[in-house]
């Protein structure tokens, strides 16, 4: 890619500690970004009538990407945060802030992801719990994103946010897709509520993303959904962060780019 102009800019990539977050840190940093890493600390699990359907890797997984930056152009740091939580936002920007500086690129990659999400066996919170982070956290986060931006005076700014190629659509994941479907109806509203301001919103969807949760039996049932016929790699998604973060993206807002292979398009 042409020199996306990132260099230097300060980036919060949130779940940055692993998977998509953390490919997506390592590939800004490559670019000169300074990423703060946002990470869950306590991964321990809410309900007892409910599981992860990803493990939270926790502090020692953030660590090891900000070390994994140290020899690239950029910086990285480390902060945790539970989003579900308000005050979280307001003391990921001061860190950013008293660190690297005035924040110019958010990423919105945290999700909250657990089963059993059908509407037949719901545990009790599962709703609350997915909007939480996937939507609410996310907005808020754009909300003191605009506020610090105007205070600090910048002059452009992008927000992108991680949704799922199934948003629309996501039968047994119910509560997981409607939240990430939601965070896609702000991302165009938001794009056009902030466009005047020179900050682009846009979207990524991924497709089916090898994190290592996919194991052959259900890569075999995958597969064959794929027009490109392979799954998806987490620096697919880092890489199309980077170009909407770049320059070259900056007429390009409102967008819902899904990343998947042809998968459910």
């Amino acid at each position: 890619m042409i020199d996306p102009n990132i260099s230097n800019k300060v980036t919060i990539v949130t779940e940055a500690n692993s998977g998509i977050g953390a490919s997506t840190a390592r590939k800004l940093a490559a670019q000169g970004a300074k990423v703060i890493i946002h990470y869950l600390k306590d991964t321990s699990f809410p309900s007892d009538e409910s599981t992860f359907e990803h493990t939270a890797e926790g502090e020692e997984a953030a660590q090891i990407v900000a070390k994994s930056i140290e020899n690239l152009p950029g910086e990285a740091e480390i902060i945790d945060g539970d989003l579900s939580k308000s005050e979280t936002i307001e003391k990921i920007f001061k860190f950013a802030e008293q660190t690297f500086g005035p924040v110019e690129i958010l990423v919105n990659n945290a999700a909250h992801c657990e089963l059993p999400d059908t509407i037949k066996d719901l545990p009790e919170g599962s709703v609350e719990r997915h909007f939480q982070v996937n939507t609410e956290a996310a907005v808020l986060l754009i909300k003191k994103f605009t506020e610090r931006y105007e205070n600090y005076n910048l002059s452009s700014g992008r927000v992108i946010n991680i949704s799922t190629d199934n948003a629309q659509n996501f039968p047994n994941q119910i509560s997981y897709g409607a939240s990430k479907a939601a965070l896609e109806a702000y991302t165009r509203s938001l794009a056009v509520e902030l466009g005047p301001d020179n900050i682009t919103v846009n979207c990524i969807a991924p497709g089916p993303i090898q994190t290592g949760w996919i194991d052959e039996d259900l890569k075999r049932q995958i597969l064959p959904s794929i027009p490109l016929r392979s799954l998806g790699k987490p620096e697919d998604i880092a890489q199309c962060v980077v170009f909407l973060s770049s320059d070259q993206a900056r007429w390009i807002t409102g967008e819902i780019i899904k990343v998947s292979g042809g998968h459910a398009i």
